[in-house]
């Protein structure tokens, strides 16, 4: 399942570099930037060292955007390499490490998506983030709290159908977490641990269905918010084919305005 996570960037140091008299980030000068500090690549195609590779200055929606991959060296723990030579049996200790990549869209108001095809390359998402700031931006997380999940969950626009709440607190009650679905065809009483719960704790994941367009009509694709990492998943298959960027920006944009 794909997955991206938000942030906002600061240029405050850097103005006259980074923004336009209009106050939209200058995405010809972030692209400059990158391409001064490219990955390295072997003559077989394989990377070799940390940077970024093919930025590209396109539009998303009517916004315009800078996309380009990140990479960087990943580490997933050491095994144990045994080999057989001149009569002897001998074992080494090996790090098993390889460069991933990580999407970067970076959008003329100053928004940076990291976007993920799988969780291991999600392993890459600090020192990646670490590559943008180091064309001399600051980043704040855009946080998936508490709060801004329940407004979703209240959407109308939306349809929520599972969730799950830590840190319960009510009298009586020794339950401390609850994770659940709702019956959507239960106009009444959808969940009763919904009905027992929904106004203690603090909800930490919540999935639900937002409609987009595409190739002339209106689908349901289903994204999954968590508090842990302030992570959103999205099923990639539901959106046919239709650009997965494009509805990146069209998710990133709802989740700004609720």
């Amino acid at each position: 399942m794909s997955s991206f996570t938000m942030y906002k960037l600061n240029t405050a140091e850097q103005l006259d570099l980074f923004l336009n008299p209009s106050g939209k980030l200058n995405l010809d000068e972030v692209s400059r930037s990158m391409n001064e500090k490219v990955a390295t690549i072997g003559n077989d195609g394989r990377i070799s060292g940390e940077g970024f590779i093919k930025p590209i200055i396109t539009n998303r929606n009517g916004i315009s955007v800078l996309e380009a991959y990140g990479t960087d060296l990943v580490n997933l723990g050491n095994y144990f390499d045994t080999k057989f030579h001149d009569e002897t049996v001998t074992t080494t200790e090996t790090q098993y490490t390889f460069y991933s990549k990580t999407r970067i869209i970076i959008t003329e108001d100053s928004d940076l998506i990291l976007k993920f095809d799988n969780s291991t390359e999600e392993k890459a998402k600090g020192k990646v983030k670490a590559l943008v700031e180091g064309l001399g931006f600051e980043t704040q997380l855009f946080k998936l709290d508490d709060s801004l999940l329940r407004r979703i969950q209240n959407d109308d626009t939306l349809t929520w159908s599972a969730a799950k709440l830590d840190r319960i607190d009510k009298d009586g009650d020794k339950t401390t977490k609850v994770s659940y679905e709702i019956d959507l065809a239960n106009d009444v009483h959808p969940s009763e641990v919904d009905d027992a719960y929904r106004n203690y704790g603090k909800m930490s994941h919540l999935k639900f269905e937002i409609p987009y367009e595409t190739a002339g009509s209106t689908t349901n694709v289903t994204v999954s918010l968590y508090n842990n990492g302030h992570r959103v998943f999205f099923e990639e298959q539901e959106l046919g084919i239709s650009n997965v960027h494009d509805f990146i920006i069209y998710l990133m944009n709802k989740l700004y305005s609720i």
